[in-house]
């Protein structure tokens, strides 16, 4: 973890927004060889608008792997 802060896209209004890593943690996930251990962030996006009013992808903490951060493939519901 070398930089706390990242931009992703935010999937409701389609513009790129600063959030920060909180925290890092390992994972047990199920693979096609057997349990396979994940290195997961925890990222904040903070507030932001579309239009007028508040988006509602906006003040959301999600769960993500650390190799798609690294290749920019973040995506979030």
């Amino acid at each position: 973890m070398k930089e706390n802060k990242m931009k992703i896209m935010c999937k409701w209004c389609k513009v790129s927004i600063l959030c920060h890593i909180v925290s890092e943690e390992v994972s047990d996930h199920h693979g096609a060889y057997g349990i396979d251990s994940i290195k997961m962030l925890k990222i904040k996006i903070h507030k932001h608008f579309k239009g007028k009013n508040y988006c509602k992808g906006s003040d959301r903490t999600i769960t993500t792997p650390l190799d798609k951060v690294n290749d920019n493939k973040v995506h979030y519901n």
